[in-house]
């Protein structure tokens, strides 16, 4: 039984989140042939300022940017 977990930021809008569920779900039926009612699905959506990248919490003003970089004290351009 497949359990795929999505963790993304949050989601404002529900019918992006369900299509993505549904989504998720057709494309393990349709690659694995696992029986639809055997597959599930959740997401975690977790606050930009839980979430970091590269070291750097989602909230920063400059994540876009700075989430993208190497290594400390690198800028990413």
């Amino acid at each position: 039984m497949p359990v795929i977990q999505i963790s993304t930021f949050k989601m404002a809008d529900q019918q992006k989140a369900e299509a993505l569920l549904h989504e998720v779900t057709a494309a393990m039926h349709r690659v694995t042939g696992v029986p639809l009612d055997k597959i599930s699905v959740f997401l975690t959506e977790v606050d930009p300022a839980r979430w970091a990248d590269a070291g750097v919490v989602g909230t920063h003003p400059e994540f876009q940017n700075l989430s993208r970089r190497k290594a400390y004290g690198e800028v990413s351009g």
